[in-house]
């Protein structure tokens, strides 16, 4: 089994609430020190690592990912963009079936030990039946117990799979994240044989910006209702294709946005850090 890695960086910031030690250059380091970890811990694992930056990223940060991986910038514009972009390359570079795939967004903060945490997993004969792994996973008090891992029903997009699972999800996965709103948790409980919308929410979607003409809403309501009827419709999965979806607990990463910040050492991360 070997580990491909793919970050998701873009340049810019939002406007989303963030901690005090909020920085992305932060949780770069964060996550090259992971790399660092499972390379010494986990040689066997190979680990690849690729820098998927969706425009130009800061000349500090660029040289870091070099350092530790290969950076690619690409023009997606979205943060959907990018996220589809990632979900091709198990396809395109043609990983093993048996290779696991760690998708990393560039607002989060990692505990150094999370990718051998994630390796250990995808090897345990217990957790056979799982294809797919969230590092950030419930809000489950950081006892200082060794990590665990227990069936969650969603997850971010910051999450891993086993190639050869993500590889058959590749067409279920592009449909919910085109169905709008968090298209992370469409994912998540379609994988697992879940009904994602109600009738209420295929039939009323957010209002469009104001100024929008009438029939360019029109055609954004089709387009959403047939796109959340097909979600709901690939929901129906016989039992042999329902995903299992284990989280870590406690968390070995968190979101780095006020109101997302699981349990964890993290302020003490960032601090060794910065």
């Amino acid at each position: 089994m070997r580990l491909h890695v793919v970050y998701r960086s873009h340049g810019g910031e939002n406007a989303k609430g963030r901690p005090d030690w909020y920085d992305k250059r932060v949780g770069l380091e964060s996550f090259c020190r992971a790399v660092e970890h499972v390379r010494t811990q986990r040689p066997d694992t190979d680990p690849e690592v690729l820098f998927l930056n969706d425009g130009p990223i800061p000349a500090d940060r660029l040289e870091l990912m070099r350092a530790w991986g290969d950076p690619v910038t690409i023009d997606g514009g979205s943060n959907r963009r990018s996220y589809l972009t990632a979900l091709g390359l198990p396809r395109r570079r043609g990983w093993a079936a048996d290779d696991v795939l760690l998708l990393a967004e560039d607002d989060y903060l990692w505990r150094p030990e999370a990718l051998t945490a994630l390796v250990d997993a995808a090897r345990d004969p217990r957790h056979a039946r799982a294809d797919y792994f969230a590092p950030y996973g419930d809000e489950v008090p950081d006892t200082g117990l060794p990590v665990r891992w227990a069936r969650v029903e969603s997850t971010t997009s910051t999450f891993a799979g086993r190639v050869g699972a993500l590889r058959e999800d590749e067409r279920l996965l592009w449909l919910c994240a085109l169905s709008g709103g968090n298209f992370d948790y469409a994912s998540c409980l379609t994988l697992q044989g879940r009904r994602r919308f109600t009738l209420r929410e295929i039939v009323e979607h957010h209002d469009p910006a104001a100024g929008t003409p009438a029939w360019k809403s029109a055609l954004r309501r089709g387009y959403l209702t047939g796109m959340r009827v097909a979600v709901d419709v690939r929901s129906l999965r016989r039992p042999s294709r329902r995903r299992v979806l284990l989280g870590a607990e406690p968390a070995l990463a968190t979101h780095m946005e006020t109101g997302w910040i699981v349990p964890g050492p993290w302020e003490r991360i960032a601090s060794e850090l910065s």
